[in-house]
């Protein structure tokens, strides 16, 4: 948690917290859309956990462990419970924009054809140990401190659908340009994500339906709700609303593409192994704690950098420290699992990665236990 004493926003109304749907404040994690056995998966969207008659835990991670011939590897990093219709899909290639149409049906993962060690037997040992070595000390983490590429926020009204996807479109050209040579450095392939715009439902290949902004890792596809961004500017029109619809958008685009910078680096595939094989829902529900908190870390650590070029000072720097930071946190997950972190675990990790723009202060896989609560 930052030791800052950030002053209240001025003017009339403070800024909002999560909208009546529930659509704003979290992000989550979907099961995997592969169940183990091969059978392809409609994956329940939202917060609560699935509990079937044999207490199966389904929420935030892999099945529990049985035998099986397959397994589609596929994560969902998804927050709040929303409904949605596609309306725009955006595909970015460093700096190229291409507009491309949804594809009607897409939604059912098809089983994986290739072989997964079986939970339970001889290779879960070595698989976990491997695992263990990627999120714990991958080169990544040692790429060093980032500095500013002069990203600029486009002062734009969030009131239209063409001008969110236009401040989305600017915010990530500068996180490829920020991140490519650090995850290059580490001796990855660098890819920028692609990017699809949604509002009312949306299909992707990690579910059969979907919630609020998330990170897909089948298609490496970032999810983004324009459709929340929009109606948190209209809330009121105050400096401290539209400050917050602004830094709320840009706290989003942050958190979503660290998924994307863990997927590159293997770290979320690693994480997603070491859930599958961990021996409890406690245990894995922890994990999933450090893979967003550290998501959280990566998004907040670019904007640190570029917090002058940016203009992230004065209102705005309260608003995106004190109000966002603090609308981020399971305590506003309405009774489901614990799978994000408390908000003050996401005010922690957010303020080492915005005091340092460093990833070596991101790694929550060698946090205690108290660190991702």
């Amino acid at each position: 948690m930052s030791n800052h004493d950030w002053s209240e926003p001025p003017g009339p109304h403070p800024p909002p917290g999560p909208l009546p749907d529930g659509s704003i404040p979290l992000y989550g994690s979907q099961p995997l859309p592969g169940m183990p056995g091969g059978e392809p998966a409609l994956p329940r969207v939202g917060w609560g956990p699935e509990i079937g008659g044999e207490h199966t835990f389904q929420h935030g991670g892999p099945q529990p462990k049985r035998r099986s011939t397959g397994l589609a590897i596929s994560l969902l990093l998804l927050g709040g419970i929303a409904v949605a219709v596609v309306i725009a899909a955006l595909a970015l290639r460093e700096d190229s924009f291409t507009t491309v149409a949804p594809v009607p049906g897409a939604g059912l993962a098809a089983p994986s054809t290739s072989q997964t060690p079986s939970p339970g037997t001889g290779d879960d040992g070595a698989a976990s140990q491997d695992g263990m070595k990627v999120v714990t000390s991958d080169a990544f983490y040692a790429s060093g401190a980032q500095g500013s590429v002069g990203c600029r926020e486009p002062r734009a009204a969030l009131s239209s659908p063409a001008a969110v996807r236009g401040y989305y479109a600017n915010l990530i050209g500068c996180l490829n340009r920020a991140w490519a040579g650090k995850v290059q450095g580490a001796k990855h392939t660098y890819t920028a994500p692609r990017v699809l715009f949604w509002s009312g439902q949306v299909q992707s290949p990690c579910a059969g339906s979907s919630a609020v902004s998330f990170y897909c890792a089948t298609n490496q596809t970032l999810y983004l709700k324009f459709e929340d961004d929009i109606k948190l500017w209209n809330r009121a029109s105050d400096p401290g609303n539209r400050a917050f619809a602004r830094m709320w958008a840009t706290y989003t685009a942050g958190h979503e593409f660290a998924h994307h910078l863990q997927q590159l680096t293997g770290i979320l595939a690693a994480a997603h192994q070491l859930e599958y094989d961990a021996p409890d829902r406690d245990t894995r529900l922890e994990l999933s704690r450090r893979v967003e908190l550290q998501a959280s870390c990566l998004g907040t650590a670019f904007m640190g950098a570029n917090k002058i070029s940016y203009g992230i000072t004065g209102l705005d720097l309260t608003i995106y420290r004190r109000y966002v930071e603090a609308q981020t946190g399971d305590e506003n997950n309405r009774g489901g699992p614990r799978d994000h972190g408390a908000r003050a675990s996401h005010q922690y990790w957010a303020a080492r990665g915005f005091n340092t723009s460093n990833s070596a202060y991101c790694n929550t896989f060698t946090a205690s236990a108290s660190k991702v609560s």
